[in-house]
């Protein structure tokens, strides 16, 4: 079998934190490559709600819930969507032209430990309407392999394909690996590819690199298979495959876009309502 190689890796940054809430954060500087579509990845766990209600536009905004959480997740935003999800779903918001949102465990003290994924849209769709679309936690697909067991996040692996398509084409998978399980994971030959471990220790490409809970490697584009082992005891690792855009970039604050200008507009947008308007939850 032919394998991609590994063009850089690094650990997850920590955040300051508490035990209501904890993060920590992924980028091209962490990594030590470029991740483009990927924006950013905060891997966190949290409590109790922490943000009120805040604007985005220009990308996606990606929740991904882990199944050890221990309750219910409730995504609140301002086009008067109010979703509650319980651990393993997906909360994908396409913010276009941007919108409001919040985010917080249902019962205050309940766990919810997941992503948040910013992954960056094209130029030609980054002023188009927003929306959501989820996936429930019970409802993600599973496909599992001799010591492997994979959850078809967005996209499609093998003969599964996800219940959400999302922007892009983008690939999420969240592969559980018992202890010396090896996974040969296929990509499109045009996504750059990101493994993030989330618990355990794994041996990644050919080469058999160590990366341990919290440890990320961005492989190559091209032909070829994307190789994780666990190493000692099991692991868990998330795969996110994307087609990078090569477009210019420029981040402000809650917002994404390819221009300066187009920066001022959404903070325009924003301060004259045209992100709609959502009150903090009586929660938050």
């Amino acid at each position: 079998m032919i394998y991609r190689s590994i063009v850089g890796t690094g650990v997850a940054a920590r955040r300051p934190g508490s035990w209501e809430f904890t993060a920590a954060h992924v980028s091209s500087a962490s990594v030590g490559s470029d991740v483009d579509p990927i924006i950013g990845i905060d891997h966190f766990q949290i409590r109790a709600p922490q943000f009120a209600p805040h604007p985005h536009a220009g990308f996606s905004a990606v929740t991904y819930l882990f199944e050890d959480g221990e309750g219910e997740f409730i995504n609140r935003d301002s086009l008067g969507d109010r979703v509650v999800v319980r651990p393993g779903a997906v909360i994908w918001t396409v913010t276009g032209r941007g919108v409001l949102h919040e985010e917080y465990p249902a019962v205050r003290g309940e766990l919810s430990h997941g992503l948040q994924i910013f992954v960056n849209l094209p130029a030609a769709e980054k002023l188009q309407a927003p929306h959501l679309m989820f996936v429930d936690g019970p409802d993600v697909p599973v496909r599992e392999l001799a010591g492997v067991r994979v959850r078809v996040v967005a996209g499609a692996w093998g003969d599964v394909a996800a219940k959400l398509t999302a922007p892009g084409g983008v690939t999420l998978l969240d592969a559980k690996l018992e202890p010396g399980a090896a996974l040969d994971a296929e990509f499109p030959v045009d996504q750059r590819v990101l493994a993030y471990v989330i618990k355990g220790e794994v041996a990644a490409g050919v080469d058999e690199r160590r990366l341990g809970a919290m440890g990320a490697a961005c492989f190559s584009e091209g032909d070829g298979a994307v190789r994780i082992r666990a190493v000692n005891a099991g692991a868990q690792v998330v795969f996110l495959g994307g087609r990078p855009l090569r477009e210019p970039v420029v981040a402000h604050g809650p917002f994404v876009m390819n221009t300066e200008r187009q920066i001022a507009e959404a903070f325009a947008r924003f301060r004259a309502g045209g992100m709609g308007t959502l009150a903090p939850a009586a929660s938050t």
